[in-house]
């Protein structure tokens, strides 16, 4: 049952930033008050912020575009919640001043490469198939004339 879940997650484009968006931000929030409370000194400042978060954003980012392509949402969606990170969390503030930047720059290249290399085709046609359906043509076309004729058919037998 677990697998249908992950599979359907895989598939939604909206589900999938969303569980991106949230694992950044569980990820970011992990690595900053690691740095603060567990183990604060230079060098796990440094290896943290100058390392571990920008590998783990480009290839949470790359993962999600190559998968979906690039939505406008998720850019603006993870560029709001670190600048609100950064104003209303004295911790985020003080441990690092450049996180907004950093996060910003990751987003952008780990988007851009995963647009690179994403599958347009499969993007396109996943994008089509959306469309298709919030507009109701993804249903087969029935002619009411055939429809009713047959309906008389089954009640006359």
């Amino acid at each position: 049952m677990s697998v249908k879940r992950f599979d359907k997650i895989r598939k939604s484009e909206e589900l999938s930033a969303l569980t991106i968006f949230g694992a950044w931000l569980v990820f970011g929030i992990f690595l900053v008050l690691f740095v603060d409370k567990v183990l604060p000194s230079a060098l796990m400042l440094m290896l943290s912020f100058g390392f571990i978060y920008p590998a783990g954003c480009l290839f949470m980012f790359f993962r999600l575009c190559r998968r979906h392509g690039v939505m406008w949402y998720f850019p603006a969606a993870v560029i709001a919640a670190s600048v609100l990170m950064y104003i209303s969390w004295g911790t985020y503030r003080a441990i690092i001043p450049n996180m907004i930047v950093m996060t910003i720059l990751c987003l952008l290249f780990g988007c851009g490469l995963g647009s690179c290399f994403a599958d347009k085709e499969a993007v396109r046609a996943y994008r089509e198939q959306r469309r298709m359906k919030k507009l109701g043509e993804d249903k087969p076309y029935t002619s009411i004339i055939d429809s009713s004729a047959d309906k008389r058919s089954k009640n006359n037998k």
